[in-house]
C-alpha cells in the first residue's frame, strides 16, 4: 500500500512551533484503516520514518529542520510524497554515538530499554538531531548519565 501525494511544508501557529506536511485525509484513513500509524514518508527521494498525528484536528507528519535540509525543502514549498507503512514500526534509530554509549553503560542502557518505544525514539531523537558529532556524544553522555542516576525530566527526586 502506497500513498502518494504532494503537500507544502508548513509551520504550526502554537506556541511548540514545529513544521508539518499536511496528509490528504483519505490517504491517512487510508492508512489508519489498515493499522498503520508508523510509515516511512519518502520525500522527494529522501526516506524518513515518521508517525501520522493529528494537528488541528487533521493528518500531518511532523518535518523538523534537519530532515527539511536533507529533503531540500523551505516553509511554504511543495514536498513529493510517497507514504508506505513501516515494516518496523517498533525500530529506533539510536545512531552511532547513543548506540556506542548505551553499549558501554549497561545500566543506563537497562533503563533505557525498559522504557516504551515512543519515549526510546523521543530520547534518541534528542541525540541524533544534533547537526556535529561532538554535540551528539556530548548529549549521549549526559542522557546516560540522567538514566543512571534517575534526573531525568520527569523522575521523581532521583528514585
Amino acid at each position: 500500500m502506497t500513498e502518494s501525494f504532494a503537500a507544502p511544508v508548513l509551520r504550526s501557529g502554537t506556541a511548540l512551533s514545529f513544521h508539518y506536511v499536511p496528509v490528504p485525509a483519505e490517504s491517512a484513513a487510508a492508512l489508519l484503516a489498515a493499522g498503520t500509524r508508523r510509515v516511512v514518508a519518502t520525500m522527494n527521494g529522501h526516506a524518513a520514518r515518521r508517525a501520522i498525528v493529528t494537528h488541528e484536528g487533521a493528518p500531518v507528519l511532523i518535518v523538523g529542520r534537519g530532515l527539511m535540509r536533507d529533503v531540500g525543502v523551505r516553509e511554504g514549498e511543495t514536498v513529493f510524497c510517497d507514504v508506505v507503512p513501516d515494516p518496523e514500526p517498533d525500530r529506533v534509530d539510536l545512531g552511532d554515538e547513543l548506540e556506542a554509549v548505551l553499549a558501554d553503560d549497561t545500566e543506563a542502557a537497562d533503563r533505557f530499554f525498559g522504557f516504551t518505544t515512543g519515549r526510546q525514539r523521543s530520547m534518541a531523537s534528542y541525540v541524533t538531531g544534533a547537526k556535529r558529532t561532538e554535540t551528539r556524544l556530548r548529549r549521549a553522555l549526559e542522557l546516560a548519565h540522567k538514566l543512571r542516576t534517575h534526573t531525568l525530566y520527569g523522575d521523581l527526586h532521583g528514585e
